[in-house]
């Protein structure tokens, strides 16, 4: 028999599995002008967020303690990590080391739209903010 979907917020640390959600029932919060997230999934150590960003917008110069993966589902950009420049668009992926500055500028004429996974997990955005080490 198949679990019906449970409107969870995962917040689930104690190493069980997690019913389904419906993702599409969480609410997004802005962490920057014009970048969105829905925290679409968190455990004990990691926690996974959808992120939409609009065309232009940048993402300025920061640095967390997680280590940080993403995949871009759609449009492009340019990140700036640690000293060196990268291109990310459509079905490309991306790795961030804990305490790197990085950053990330629109580059694309629609909106950038990337799942994102922190680890160990971002306690502040189950919170609904963003607080990372501005490095500027």
């Amino acid at each position: 028999m198949v679990s019906q979907d449970r409107e969870s917020v995962f917040r689930r640390t104690d190493n069980k599995a997690n019913a389904t959600t419906d993702t599409t029932k969480i609410d997004f919060f802005e962490i920057h002008p014009n970048f969105k997230v829905r925290v679409v999934g968190n455990g004990s150590n990691m926690t996974m967020i959808y992120l939409i960003a609009q065309p232009g917008a940048t993402l300025p110069e920061h640095k967390h303690p997680h280590e940080h993966l993403g995949y871009c589902l759609k449009g492009e950009g340019t990140f700036r990590i640690g000293d060196e420049t990268y291109a990310i668009r459509k079905d490309h992926s991306f790795t961030i080391p804990p305490n790197i500055p990085h950053s990330l500028k629109i580059t694309s004429k629609e909106e950038y739209v990337a799942i994102e996974v922190f680890s160990p997990s971002r306690p502040d955005l189950l919170r609904k903010t963003f607080k990372p080490e501005e490095t500027k």
